[in-house]
């Protein structure tokens, strides 16, 4: 090590008399190969042996798509896919005959997803966040309120388990869990802690009857969802399936 020192400081000093009107240097070739591999693990080693494993998991390929995913409103292959995630990974937490939907942001979405094979790594640049997945059990004139408001701004969030038709604005059709909306029933929301209190001016948590925190990370249940799809055989893609239809 201490050779390739040398020959360094030579080369510097080299280039820093350069413009002197004479002088002389001096060099040696110095081969980088295994001669300067010590015997034992070097530090480099140690820190790719700390992480390898890691790495290994974050590339295992979970599914594939046929072409690349990317959100887009009222809905997309990725923001239906986000949303479908929540409402699966929540399946455990529901009870029998409960009428439960799902909403997440868009703003959560932040990367798309590739063609082709899907890897744990894609599903963590996508939705990076620690989120938490929640269910709100809510009264229906609080679910009415909510769409309502999405159908004003002619702008909606991510949903899953809803069929809703908007036309100049208003809310003309809303069905939750194939059930037409009825505002004196209760409804579970299944959402993200980020939403309860304001995250991307939403207060999912106002006349919430209960609220039931799950200690599942949005990213795991998404992954948990694709990869129980694709052993299914599913292969995702970007269309859309007319879950939020608006019309002029």
């Amino acid at each position: 090590m201490k050779r390739i020192f040398i020959a360094l400081a030579l080369l510097s000093g080299a280039m820093l008399s350069a413009s002197a009107q004479s002088f002389t240097y001096k060099w040696e070739r110095v081969p980088m190969d295994s001669t300067w591999m010590k015997e034992g693990t070097s530090e480099v080693e140690e820190i790719i042996a700390k992480y390898h494993p890691g790495i290994e998991d974050l590339m295992e390929i979970i599914g594939y798509s046929s072409e690349e995913l990317s959100k887009g409103n009222p809905e997309s292959g990725l923001s239906n896919l986000a949303a479908d995630a929540l409402l699966y990974a929540a399946q455990p937490l529901l009870k029998e005959g409960d009428k439960a939907f799902a909403l997440t942001n868009f703003g959560g979405i932040r990367a798309d997803l590739p063609k082709g094979a899907i890897r744990v790594y894609d599903i963590y640049s996508t939705f990076p966040f620690d989120n938490s997945l929640v269910i709100v059990e809510l009264p229906g004139y609080r679910v009415r309120e909510i769409m309502k408001n999405f159908a004003k701004k002619g702008r909606f969030e991510a949903l899953a388990g809803v069929q809703i038709e908007v036309k100049d604005k208003g809310l003309k059709k809303c069905y939750i869990g194939g059930e037409k909306l009825n505002d004196d029933k209760y409804y579970k929301l299944v959402t993200i802690d980020f939403l309860l209190d304001g995250g991307d001016a939403l207060s999912l948590r106002k006349g919430a009857k209960e609220i039931v925190m799950s200690d599942i990370f949005v990213r795991d249940g998404v992954v948990k969802y694709i990869k129980d799809k694709s052993e299914a055989g599913h292969v995702f893609n970007n269309q859309r399936d007319g879950r939020i239809v608006i019309k002029k």
